[in-house]
């Protein structure tokens, strides 16, 4: 009897390690309207938590590496730091300005923030919420990207129509590069070779060289278009337009848009899930989380978020 147990126990236990081995991908979507997350399991594509942060939540970043997401909270005046092995709040960081865009150092020891009404950025730090350095960029700076090597940070400034190239190491703006009409979402390709910007009123994307930081090449979308993502090859770059519903595919090979997809209303933050292959796009009009095939270019179905869902910013996480 006490053998067939063991051998019972060991089975159980051998089935079960692949298991708990087997990391978890999630999304994590602020919901303006309602103040809150929505957690999306990814691989059964259903919301599996909500959780409450600041008021107004638009900006998402996620530290894979310490398993945290923060969360900008326009009125709220804070970011909300989200546990990512409970799905809980962690803590909140309160900041004197209305944060916006922000994304987080590869150590996770540094948070950057855009103040979208002082033209002026903050490095945070990540521990203790102190205000390490404030650094003047352009007017109304949303988007920010982080070159892969963490010494350079870029900002999309909004007003004053041109991109912030941040030295992170010195804490100082370097370069200005000017692009088109309102820039906003940016995005980085997977060699860290090119820099997409997304111009609201232009109805285009500028390719900004990450070498020599000139622009090299003006995309044209769809109206008024708000983030973009590439697949993990690079092979396409998708972008989302708030304007008319949909999702431009651009070859990036050949620059050309190949296809262009109708999505739920008013698609706005946009990401890349790399191990299902699948575009993911918040749309704030009708309250969705929106599936794209990346490889067949085809909608899936949406899946129903918070009120007014904006994910700016990368939020994608991967729980071990």
């Amino acid at each position: 009897m006490a053998q067939t147990l063991k051998a019972l126990l060991l089975c159980v236990l051998v089935l079960c390690m692949p298991l708990c081995g087997k990391a978890a991908d999630y999304a994590y979507i602020t919901n303006q309207g309602a103040h809150t997350v929505s957690v999306v399991d990814l691989q059964q594509l259903k919301v599996v938590n909500t959780i409450a942060v600041g008021k107004a939540p638009v900006g998402v970043a996620v530290d894979n590496r310490n398993q945290l997401v923060y969360v900008s909270n326009v009125e709220g005046h804070s970011l909300s730091v989200i546990d990512m092995q409970r799905q809980q709040i962690s803590h909140s960081i309160a900041l004197p300005i209305a944060p916006v865009g922000l994304t987080v150092s590869k150590t996770g020891e540094q948070i950057y923030v855009a103040d979208w009404y002082h033209d002026h950025l903050l490095v945070v730090a990540a521990k203790s919420g102190q205000v390490l350095a404030q650094i003047q960029v352009g007017r109304a700076p949303g988007g920010m990207q982080l070159a892969q090597d963490d010494a350079t940070l870029y900002v999309a400034n909004r007003d004053s129509n041109d991109v912030s190239v941040i030295d992170t190491r010195t804490r100082q703006e370097v370069q200005r590069v000017k692009v088109g009409q309102h820039p906003f979402g940016l995005s980085l390709s997977p060699d860290g070779k090119q820099l997409f910007v997304v111009n609201v009123y232009s109805n285009a994307i500028s390719v900004i060289d990450t070498a020599t930081h000139k622009v090299v090449s003006t995309l044209a979308v769809g109206e008024h278009p708000y983030c973009a993502t590439t697949d993990s090859k690079g092979q396409y770059l998708y972008v989302t337009n708030t304007g008319e519903d949909s999702v431009t595919v651009i070859d990036l090979a050949s620059h050309k848009v190949i296809r262009k997809i109708r999505v739920p209303g008013t698609p706005e933050g946009i990401a890349y899930d790399a191990a299902r292959q699948q575009v993911l796009v918040a749309s704030w009009m009708d309250n969705v989380l929106a599936v794209i095939d990346g490889q067949r270019l085809t909608l899936k179905p949406s899946i129903e978020v918070g009120s007014q869902p904006r994910a700016f910013g990368q939020f994608i996480g991967s729980v071990p």
